[in-house]
């Protein structure tokens, strides 16, 4: 990782399991340092809420009410996220939600490639995968979080993750 390359990490929120994101988050990443630049949406889905997903993020249908549907978000995510190397902890939640609604938008998919997992290094690493556990292990802070998730604060702990876990460039 040079010190300039560009690493966008996301993390959704979702009504049902793999689809209908309720809550968006990405934050960059330059070289090894976590930038004060993100971007972070809510969104109004076109399903029901599943009392799972309420459960782990305990956000609700009523608020959501006046939020913007995803196709309304997608051309601003875009923006931020550019043509940089994607980030997500167990990126198969991100990679496949985001494709249903990007599909749902007309817009064409982020493709796979894009896509690096801090889940997998976190477990190379000998850690967890949960990523909260993954991130107490490594010795990054979770003391400040409540127990119900959003996407902005995930998406800056695997952000950290990524920054710890990933090795540095060697010259």
């Amino acid at each position: 990782m040079n010190q300039f390359e560009r690493h966008v990490v996301i993390d959704v929120e979702t009504a049902q399991s793999y689809d209908h994101v309720i809550e968006i988050a990405a934050v960059e990443v330059i070289g090894r340092t976590i930038s004060p630049r993100s971007f972070l949406r809510r969104v109004k889905p076109r399903s029901a809420m599943s009392p799972f997903c309420y459960a782990v993020h305990r956000i609700s249908l009523a608020d959501l009410e006046n939020e913007p549907h995803f196709e309304d978000v997608v051309h601003d995510l875009m923006n931020f996220v550019g043509d940089d190397t994607i980030i997500a902890h167990n990126y198969a939640y991100e990679y496949n939600t985001l494709k249903r609604e990007f599909e749902r938008a007309s817009r064409p998919t982020y493709p796979r490639e894009r896509f690096f997992c801090t889940m997998a290094l976190a477990k190379r690493s000998g850690l967890p995968g949960k990523l909260r556990h993954a991130c107490s292990k490594a010795g990054i802070s979770i003391a400040h979080l409540r127990d119900a998730h959003d996407a902005l604060n995930d998406a800056l702990l695997a952000a950290h993750l990524f920054v710890k876990l990933n090795p540095a460039e060697r010259p």
